[in-house]
C-alpha cells in the first residue's frame, strides 16, 4: 500500500502512526466503536454557488447498512404514489424508509419548530427526490443545515432515459412519474455505505469525511483514506465533485476521532490554518 498511497510513502507512514494512535486513544476512553474522520484543508473553492448537495465518495470498506439506519424520504406530491411502490411487499426498498412524506406535508410540519426537531432526532439520514431537493433549505432551515448537521441527500426516482414514456397532464404538460425501487435502493445503499461531504464556496475550508470506526483494523482505514484522496484528485470526477482538485490543493490532511485532536497525515503548507466545522457557508 505504501507505494500506491496517493499522498506518498511518507504520508502513508504518518497515516498509520496517527490512525493507530487514534484507535488506541478511543479504546482507552471506552469508545471502541467511535467514528474516525479524515479532515482535509483545501485552498480552492469546492463550489461556485451554494447547492447544499452532499457529494458521495465510494469506499472499499463500507461504513454501514441500510437496515441499521432510520431514513426519512421527502417526495414529490402525491407521496402515496411513491410510498405504494417503495413499500410494496418484496420490493428492495420495502423496509428501507422509516417515513415517506411529501414536500407539501413537510412544509406543513415545518411550521412547528418542535416537529422539525422531532424529525431531526428520529432520522439518521434524510433523502429527497431530486426535483424537490432545492426547496429544502428554506423548509428545514438551520435545524438540519447549520454546521452541516443533516443535509438531505438527493435521489433520482428512476434512471435518466430520453425514451422513457411520460404522462401528459390535463394542462398538456409532460410529467415523469416513474419510480424504480431497485434504482432507488442502489442509491440509498451507496449513501449509507460510503462517505460524503457538502462542498463550500469558501477558500481554505476544511471538509470532514468519515472513514470508519475505532474497532476496525488499521489497513481498512488506510485504504479508505486512499480511496478518498484518489477520488477527489481524479479529473474524471470533476463534474461530480464540482471543482478541479489536485494534490497541491490539499493543504493539509489529518485524521481525528470523536472528541479527539487531529493527527497528521500530510501537510503541503503551514500558511493555511484549519477552520473545521465552519458553518459560514450555511447562512439563511
Amino acid at each position: 500500500m505504501a507505494t500506491t498511497f496517493a499522498l506518498g510513502s511518507d504520508a502513508y507512514g504518518k497515516a498509520r502512526t496517527s490512525v493507530n494512535a487514534l484507535i488506541s486513544h478511543q479504546r482507552s476512553e471506552g469508545r471502541p466503536t467511535a467514528a474516525i474522520y479524515l479532515t482535509i484543508n483545501v485552498n480552492i473553492k469546492l463550489a461556485k454557488s451554494k447547492d447544499y448537495r452532499p457529494r458521495v465518495i465510494p469506499l472499499s470498506h463500507k461504513l454501514d447498512k441500510i437496515s441499521n439506519k432510520t431514513v426519512l424520504f421527502i417526495s414529490k406530491d402525491p407521496a402515496s404514489h411513491y410510498r405504494d411502490i417503495l413499500t410494496a411487499k418484496d420490493s428492495p426498498t420495502e423496509d428501507a424508509f422509516k417515513e415517506i412524506i411529501s414536500l407539501k406535508k413537510l412544509k406543513s410540519k415545518s411550521k412547528s419548530p418542535k416537529t422539525l426537531i422531532k424529525l431531526y432526532k428520529e432520522n439518521d439520514i434524510i433523502v429527497a427526490d431530486n426535483r424537490v431537493h432545492k426547496f429544502l433549505p428554506d423548509v428545514l432551515g438551520t435545524t438540519f443545515y447549520a454546521r452541516k448537521k443533516k443535509v438531505p441527500f438527493m435521489l433520482q426516482m428512476a434512471k435518466p432515459d430520453p425514451s422513457a414514456k411520460l404522462r401528459r397532464t390535463q394542462q398538456n404538460k409532460l410529467k415523469d412519474d416513474r419510480c424504480d425501487a431497485e434504482y432507488v435502493y442502489k442509491q440509498l445503499k451507496s449513501i449509507v455505505g460510503n462517505t460524503s461531504f457538502v462542498p463550500t464556496i469558501n477558500v481554505g475550508d476544511v471538509i470532514s469525511l468519515k472513514i470508519g470506526y475505532a474497532n476496525w483494523v488499521v489497513d481498512d482505514l488506510i485504504e479508505n483514506i486512499n480511496d478518498i484522496v484518489k477520488y477527489l484528485t481524479n479529473e474524471e470526477n470533476r463534474a461530480a465533485i464540482g471543482a478541479a482538485i489536485n494534490l497541491e490543493n490539499l493543504v493539509s490532511v489529518n485524521v481525528r476521532g470523536e472528541g479527539s485532536i487531529s493527527l497528521p497525515v500530510s501537510e503541503r503548507s503551514k500558511e493555511t490554518g484549519q477552520k473545521e466545522d465552519d458553518d459560514s457557508d450555511f447562512d439563511f
